[in-house]
Formats: C-alpha cells, sequence, structure tokens
C-alpha cells in the first residue's frame, strides 16, 4: 500500500500545535505554612523549578488572610503540617477560583477537608514518589494545560505521557476494530500515532525541527508493519478479525508510544543520520548534474 505523504503532511502541521500548547504560559502560586515540614518544603521546591520561560511558580507565606493570588493562577498549593490558621487561609484562597491543593503529611493536620472537590484537594504523604505522584494526578484532572505543564514541570511527564499513549492506543484500537474498508484504517491510525509521536517530542522539549520527519517516517513504517501483522493473523482466523485488528491497532500503537517516550527520555542525536542524509542527497545532486551534461 502506498504510504499516504499527504495524512503525514498533514500530520506533521499537528506539531506547531503541539509545541504549541506546549508552550503555553503556566503559573502556580505556592503559599506555605510556618510550621511546614522540611520534606514537604524541600519536594515541592525541588519539583516545581519550571523548565521553560513560560513557566512561573510565586511563593509566598500562608497567612490568615493571604494574599490573592493574580487571576492568572492556574493551581495554587498549600504547604503545611496544620496549623490554627490553614482552614481560614484555605477558605480565602478557594473563592479566588484557581484550583486549590493542600499538601500535608497526614489528614490529621486538615481535618476540614474530608473529600476532594474539583476546586479542593488534599494529598497526604510522607514518600516524595507518592506525594509527588498523587499531585501529578490531581493536577492533570484539573488543567486543560497537561502539554505545557509536563513541559515545564519533569514530575508531571510520566502521568501527562501515560495520558497521551492511552488515549492514541484507545483510538486506534476502535478504528482497527470497527472501520471495516479495507486500507481506510491505516491512514486514520497513522495520523493518530504520528500526533502522539510529536505531542511526546514536545513535552520533553524537542523544537519543531526537520527531525521530526524522521519520526514519523518511523511511525508510518511501523504501522505497515503491524497492519503487515494484523492480516497475516486475519488470514489464519478470519472469525477473530474483528479482535485481532482491534488489538494490534491498540497494542501496537502502546508500544510504539512507550518506544518513543523512552527514547526522548534519554535523548536522541540525530548527526549521524543527519550527515548520512546529506552525504546522499550530495550525491543524488552530483550525479543529476553529470546526466544532465
Amino acid at each position: 500500500m502506498r504510504v499516504p505523504f499527504d495524512m503525514l503532511l498533514g500530520a506533521l502541521k499537528q506539531s506547531a500545535g503541539a509545541r504549541r500548547d506546549a508552550a503555553a504560559s503556566i503559573r502556580v502560586a505556592v503559599y506555605v505554612d510556618a510550621g511546614a515540614s522540611s520534606f514537604l518544603i524541600e519536594t515541592v521546591r525541588d519539583a516545581f523549578v519550571p523548565q521553560t520561560t513560560n513557566g512561573l511558580v510565586r511563593v509566598a507565606p500562608l497567612e490568615m488572610r493571604p494574599t490573592q493570588p493574580k487571576a492568572d493562577t492556574d493551581i495554587i498549593l498549600v504547604v503545611t503540617s496544620g496549623s490554627d490558621i490553614v482552614q481560614a487561609a484555605v477558605q480565602e484562597l478557594v473563592i479566588s477560583g484557581a484550583p486549590v491543593v493542600v499538601l500535608a503529611e497526614s489528614s490529621v493536620e486538615v481535618p476540614f477537608i474530608e473529600r476532594d472537590t474539583p476546586m479542593l484537594g488534599l494529598i497526604c504523604a510522607t514518600e516524595a514518589d507518592h506525594l509527588l505522584d498523587s499531585l501529578a494526578s490531581w493536577i492533570l484532572s484539573r488543567t486543560e494545560k497537561a502539554d505545557a505543564f509536563a513541559a515545564n514541570f519533569t514530575f508531571m511527564r510520566s502521568a501527562v505521557t501515560n495520558e497521551i499513549v492511552r488515549s492514541a492506543a484507545v483510538t486506534n484500537a476502535v478504528t482497527g476494530a470497527f472501520m471495516f474498508i479495507p486500507g481506510a484504517n491505516y491512514p486514520v491510525m497513522t495520523v493518530a500515532q504520528a500526533g502522539m509521536a510529536l505531542r511526546l517530542a514536545s513535552i520533553h522539549g524537542y523544537k519543531i525541527a526537520p527531525e521530526r520527519v524522521y519520526e514519523v517516517a518511523g511511525v508510518a513504517v511501523a504501522g505497515l508493519v503491524f497492519r503487515g501483522a494484523a492480516r497475516a493473523m486475519t488470514q489464519r482466523l478470519p472469525k477473530c478479525a474483528f479482535l485481532i485488528r482491534g488489538g494490534v491497532g491498540g497494542l501496537g500503537t502502546l508500544a510504539m508510544g512507550v518506544a518513543l517516550n523512552a527514547a526522548y527520555e534519554r535523548g536522541i542525536d540525530y548527526a549521524p543520520l543527519n550527515q548520512w542524509v546529506g552525504s546522499v542527497a550530495s550525491k543524488l545532486k552530483g550525479a543529476t548534474a553529470a546526466s544532465a551534461q
């Protein structure tokens, strides 16, 4: 089957959108109670170091009537180990309009928060990984700037990338299972996979560059391999074609997403490949010039 380069071009155009989403401005307000433990303070301090110039963290002491966060604030963190002013201060912050999450070591320290709401949450932990994993999930469920949060704060990346890969895998599982026109599902699934790759690249700080073409081309080739495998299996088990197409579409996309994310995390050096492509292009240009003489 001919690789749908017109659709791949459309997928590449998604790169601008993915980069724009990752470059959205992020504003976090952090209020620190006087009695907050060093564990909580150090964990939040180390986690909230913006990786781009579009991220900004504002820190202020927690008071009975705290300074109201600015209107552009995306989320509000209250770091406390429990004090007489926490409840009144949190109530003041909640009415500001941005979601508020209280970070403590024990729920006993913050007894007035009995359950999570869309505007108020409580995360209790005495171990940094657990605290940050819970916080990442909480933020992800309350923001439309997931890509920007992941681009700025590395502790957010696992939750956001998992959601991106899961969403693409589910989409392609459904496409593979329910699109019955021969060959029609491949372009649709390829675009979904390319969009996934471009979002992952943007989250990890990769800019719009010619190198993205390599990744989209790799996605297209991998898609052809998965498609061939699905065809071979459905010919042997035609009664299970529905399950096979959906399974290969979903699991193939999942595997592709995991592999891409791992590569982006480690860092990709395209210098050798760029040099080889340049060399081939030069030889082809020379051969063309020679044949024209």
